[in-house]
């Protein structure tokens, strides 16, 4: 029998709120992991924080999940309580934001951690949103776990090849979940286009499930998309959500 794990890579944490999709402003505790299987802005860019390959925009918190430490499972969960009152706030009904990086890269320490915390917190199980790129098939423990599936998968305008951000079978599991959205980066009005070509049209996900939010990293390039984005949104019956954290802190993170 496997062992269970018992590290989990993390990056930061914070208690926030919601700042996109389909619970933007809920209280929420963020628990960013470490690491990413993508570089949104192009293969160099985690080096230079310059736009790449024909990327139009640039991961925001890079230079966070990059770095890291990993944690053994009651020190993590000594540090969120003692410094954000953690099982206290999951417990009022706060949700828990697992967020990166790409989360399920760490699937399987993330659904241990959980076991961890129900067992030492008296059966809490919270309300729990992963934030993932749709590159990997959640197992069954967590997909039994997640409350909400916040997916984002990468356009061309990212500046990552399609074969490796594109992963049909993984889209498709996450479309059979009812707390599932696909939030799309739209950074010019043909992206569009291309979700229509790549992902409605080969029946991958459900126009419904469909939400675009203009890429943005500063108030300022978030204002200049918001119109653009809400016309697209408009003229074809999607919902549209804005950046809440953007408009609130600008560009600061870990907020």
């Amino acid at each position: 029998m496997p062992k269970m794990p018992t590290l989990l890579a993390v990056s930061e944490y914070f208690y926030s709120l919601q700042g996109e999709g389909q619970t933007m402003g809920v209280p929420a505790i963020f628990l960013r992991l470490s690491g990413c299987n993508l570089i949104c802005g192009g293969k160099g860019a985690e080096k230079d924080g310059q736009l790449h390959d024909g990327a139009s925009w640039i991961c925001d918190t890079m230079e966070v999940w990059m770095k890291g430490e990993s944690l053994p499972f009651p020190q993590l969960l000594q540090r969120l309580d003692q410094e954000l009152a953690f099982s206290q706030r999951l417990a009022q009904g706060v949700h828990l934001v697992i967020t990166g990086g790409e989360p399920l890269l760490q699937d399987k320490r993330i659904a241990a951690f959980l076991s961890f915390l129900e067992q030492e917190r008296q059966g809490l199980r919270p309300i729990i949103e992963v934030e993932t790129n749709g590159c990997f098939v959640p197992s069954s423990s967590l997909l039994e776990r997640v409350s909400y599936w916040n997916c984002s998968p990468k356009l061309q305008n990212s500046g990552m090849p399609k074969q490796k951000r594109l992963v049909p079978q993984a889209l498709q599991v996450l479309a059979q979940e009812k707390g599932t959205i696909f939030k799309f980066v739209i950074a010019q009005a043909s992206d569009f286009e291309e979700i229509q070509r790549d992902f409605l049209t080969p029946g991958l996900i459900k126009k419904e499930q469909l939400v675009l939010m203009p890429a943005a990293d500063s108030l300022e390039a978030l204002l200049q998309r918001n119109k653009m984005v809400a016309e697209i949104c408009i003229r074809e019956q999607i919902r549209m959500c804005s950046r809440l954290h953007v408009e609130i802190w600008d560009q600061l993170t870990g907020v």
